[in-house]
This record gives structure tokens, C-alpha cells and sequence, in this order.
């Protein structure tokens, strides 16, 4: 009579952890299927919708980067910036930047041909000047925040630079590294 009691027991608490595992499982929400961005193709007879789009995202984002990191400098808050680098800027920059990527490496010869890798370049260094950005603030390096600041002024101009070109898909702008 003993044994058939504990195999009860046995049974019993067996099927209370299961049932107690798939009620904490099962009440969980299911994750959304992440929607996948279309890849970006440039359109060879009106190259400047798809400029208007990138130049468009990169002033977005990096006004996005430089707003948020004035906030978290006056805060004296290096760690939020952090915080908000990696959690939440990174993450939608690298999105961004895949797609891109995506679109260079289907289409180079006509982007290298029409001299339009310069957008690329520009957006692709975005992600190498938060970082300076991160590290000028965690170190209270200012010549490296002037640095860094500097030179995302200087690619803001370069994007509005292709962003007004009427001819744009013509060959007529050179990429940085190419000066």
C-alpha cells in the first residue's frame, strides 16, 4: 500500500511542476515576427529618390545621436548615454545600416560608376563616430568630443551636398576618400 501511495505522490508532483512550467510558458506573449525591411534598390533612371532616402536617415539618426549625447553631457551622465548608444541608437543604426549594405553589395558597379559610394562611406562612419562620442563622454575627453563632432558636421554637409544635386546619378560627386 506504501508504494502505491508514493507513486501517487511521484505522479502527482510530476504533474504539478508540468503543468505549473507550461502555465508560466504558455501565458507568455509570443514574439512578434520582426517585419523584414524590403532591400533598398536604387532606381537607375531616378537615383535621387533612393539619395533623398539614405541622406534622409543618416541626418535623422545622427540629429538623434548628437541630441541625445548633448542631453546625457549636461546631465553628466555618461553611463545613460551609454545606455541609450548600445540599447536603443545601435541596434536601429545596424538595421539600417544591413540594408544599406545589402543595397552596395547588389548594385556596386552602378553606385561606384555613377560616384555615389560617398553616401555609403558617410553612413557606414556614423557607427565609428558614436563610438568616439561614447568615449569622449566616459573619459571627459573634449578634444575628442570636438574631433568627433567635427567630423559629423563636416559628413552632414557632405549628405546635403548630394541631397541637393539635380544630377546626382550623373558622376558628378566624389566619394571622401577620393580627394
Amino acid at each position: 500500500m506504501k508504494f502505491k501511495n508514493r507513486r501517487w505522490i511521484v505522479v502527482f508532483s510530476a504533474w504539478l511542476l508540468s503543468l505549473s512550467v507550461l502555465l508560466m510558458t504558455g501565458c507568455q506573449e509570443e514574439p512578434e515576427p520582426e517585419s523584414k525591411r524590403v532591400a533598398l534598390t536604387i532606381d537607375t533612371s531616378d537615383p535621387q529618390v533612393f539619395v533623398r532616402h539614405i541622406v534622409g536617415e543618416y541626418l535623422t539618426i545622427s540629429d538623434e545621436l548628437v541630441f541625445q549625447y548633448q542631453q546625457f553631457k549636461a546631465a553628466k551622465d555618461s553611463q545613460g548615454f551609454i545606455l541609450f548608444r548600445n540599447n536603443h541608437w545601435t541596434p536601429s543604426y545596424i538595421d539600417s545600416k544591413r540594408l544599406y549594405e545589402e543595397t552596395l553589395f547588389n548594385q556596386k558597379a552602378y553606385i561606384y560608376r555613377q560616384q555615389l559610394n560617398g553616401v555609403f562611406d558617410t553612413f557606414f562612419d556614423l557607427q565609428k563616430l558614436s563610438v568616439l562620442l561614447k568615449h569622449s563622454l566616459l573619459k571627459e575627453d573634449w578634444a575628442l568630443e570636438k574631433q568627433a563632432m567635427s567630423r559629423i558636421a563636416k559628413d552632414r554637409m557632405l549628405m546635403m551636398k548630394y541631397l541637393k544635386a539635380e544630377d546626382v546619378g550623373k558622376g558628378v560627386f566624389r566619394s571622401r576618400t577620393d580627394s
